[in-house]
């Protein structure tokens, strides 16, 4: 007897609308995924990624209502006839913020939270959360609070408490778009082994895709809310022909749109096809080719992305000096940071999560305040200023900008900012306009900031932090979970802030983007500044954080790191 196939998810003719939205989120969707297998979903923000992974576990339609036509089936059960508790069984989902689905305080509990809302006995469910626990190599951290952990843990923790249910398929929404490069290739690389050795099906969003773009068995894309693509990662590579917006791994994008036949999608396959540019052979033993060792010592013509507008001899918009910050539960977060940024630079601060990058630069604007040590905004102490009067100088993106949008319209939005730095009210309405328009928020003034997409939502909340251009612009994380086009306009934005006289300061895990905006990176550790200096020699010296470009052509040619100095590397061993 032949037992017919069936796919885990079968997926046909999905149409489906928000309440109250006139336009389609999903517009005709059919695909499926076999078990076992590893899907990565691409496309802009608003183009229906996280709306269709919802629809897999049943909160979309049973619990953000709307209108839905069309099937979607988990293992042949149609998921509007079954609850969001029965789905859990076969569909775990791991969502962009792991604060946003943790519900207990302790590793054990939140791990064993399901398992004891579907009433399984006590002996198994110890069992389970001991094994998953070992597995992820959570074993050592099991009995922290989940507040201890680090932001890569939190998301390993996330994705024990639905691995534990022994889902067909593990759902991810943009799961490293907030971890370091360390953490981020450690989780997707335990992603991986998860689909590899347990036959474990992964559906999987994200805009970082240099770490996982190899990993998948096939590639969808959405465009405004159409399945546009849905082949392997190769035929991605080369169907996109250089678009624009199309995510692809910084080595892939070299080398896509050049009529070349086979792009590379990893840095191996990358530094294979440069040393065919070579012309030469690699020595076996070294990795390094004749060519190579003539280039170390060759200078080549590298421009600086952004031209450098800082002026050394000019007063410091910000001085640092030996400053020590510890937390209330006795977490040493900074341990005699010294750091002096002059007016019209821009700077990254890099490092890994716990590092201390965020708590520095809650110093700038009066967040937080030195246990020792001193802060100086425009050459006067902080100690005895109000964050509003800060802000003045200052203006700060925080991480998460949902913390950030408190009003219920996009202008109120601006609104709230001008009125909190005190800005003449007869200003404001050509400052709003202004502002709205350079962001293309212009035709949604009135929408609530709750209903906008994620990558509108980031827009958003830098517009009410520039619509009264602060001096010193101070920016956490800003291209989390964004689309390749919005990054874009916010690396323009920059470039133009800079062009004005702005200073920005950079806290980022997206290097490639860092390395064109920036001219000087500051990388931290434990509460320490490790190194600091112009990206070419800060990014050239480190293994990990470190472009793509330069681990391509490190070797080959020295002092690449932007994608702007690999094509003209790339020109130059021609």
């Amino acid at each position: 007897m032949v037992v017919e196939k069936m796919d885990l998810v079968e997926v046909k003719n999905l149409t489906y609308s928000y309440p109250g939205r006139k336009t389609a989120s999903l517009s005709g969707i059919s695909f499926g995924v076999n078990p076992g297998e590893f899907v990565l979903m691409l496309g802009e923000s608003g183009s229906g990624k996280s709306t269709l992974c919802k629809t897999l576990n049943g909160l979309v339609p049973h619990y953000f209502g709307g209108t839905i036509s069309g099937s979607v089936r988990i293992k042949g059960i149609l998921t509007t006839d079954s609850s969001v508790s029965e789905l859990s069984r076969h569909v775990g989902m791991v969502f962009q913020d792991p604060e946003n689905q943790i519900v207990t305080d302790r590793i054990e509990s939140e791990v064993a939270f399901g398992l004891e809302n579907t009433g399984v006995p006590a002996k198994q469910m110890k069992k389970r959360v001991q094994e998953v626990l070992a597995t992820l190599r959570l074993s050592t951290y099991k009995h922290k609070r989940l507040c201890e952990l680090s932001g890569g843990q939190k998301q390993k923790v996330a994705l024990a408490s639905v691995l534990v249910m022994h889902p067909d398929l593990i759902v991810l929404d943009e799961p490293t778009s907030q971890l370091d490069p360390i953490s981020s290739e450690d989780f997707l690389a335990t992603l991986k082994s998860l689909n590899d050795d347990l036959g474990l099906a992964v559906l999987l969003t994200e805009h970082r895709i240099e770490k996982c773009f190899h990993f998948a068995d096939r590639v969808l894309v959405l465009d405004r809310g159409k399945l546009v693509f849905d082949g392997p990662p190769k035929e991605l590579a080369g169907w996109s022909g250089g678009s624009g917006w199309i995510p692809l791994p910084p080595i892939s994008e070299l080398f896509s749109g050049n009529g070349s036949g086979d792009i590379p999608i990893t840095v191996k396959e990358g530094r294979a096809k440069i040393a065919e540019l070579m012309n030469d052979r690699a020595d076996v033993e070294t990795g390094v080719t004749k060519a190579a060792e003539h280039s170390k010592d060759r200078k080549l013509p590298f421009m600086k992305s952004i031209p450098d507008n800082s002026n050394d001899n000019s007063p410091a918009v910000l001085d640092v000096k030996d400053v020590y910050f510890s937390y209330n539960d006795g977490t040493q977060a900074l341990c005699g940071i010294n750091l002096t940024i002059h007016p019209g630079e821009s700077v990254a601060v890099i490092g890994e999560n716990g590092s201390g990058k965020s708590t520095l630069v809650k110093h700038f604007n009066g967040l937080l305040r030195p246990r020792r040590g001193a802060v100086r905004l425009e050459g006067k102490d902080i100690s005895e200023r109000e964050v509003a009067e800060l802000a003045k100088t200052c203006g700060m993106l925080g991480q998460n900008p949902n913390f950030q949008l408190i009003s219920k319209t996009v202008e109120g939005e601006l609104e709230e900012t001008l009125n909190g730095v005190g800005i003449e009210t007869e200003l404001h309405g050509r400052m709003i306009d202004k502002t709205l328009c350079d962001f293309s928020l212009d035709n949604m003034r009135r929408d609530n900031p709750q209903d906008l997409s994620c990558g509108q939502r980031e827009r958003l909340a830098l517009a009410s932090v520039v619509v009264y251009q602060p001096p010193l612009l101070v920016l956490d994380e800003p291209t989390r979970g964004i689309d390749k086009r919005t990054k874009q306009f916010i690396y323009s934005y920059l470039r133009d802030y800079r062009k004005n006289g702005g200073t920005v300061v950079l806290v980022t895990h997206d290097l490639e983007f860092a390395a064109g905006c920036c001219d000087r990176f500051v990388l931290i550790s434990d509460g320490l500044v490790l190194a600091d200096g112009d990206g070419t020699e800060v990014l050239s010296g480190s293994l990990f954080f470190t472009t793509q470009f330069n681990k391509s052509f490190r070797g080959i040619v020295n002092g690449v790191v932007t994608l702007e100095d690999a094509r003209k590397a790339m020109e130059a061993l021609k």
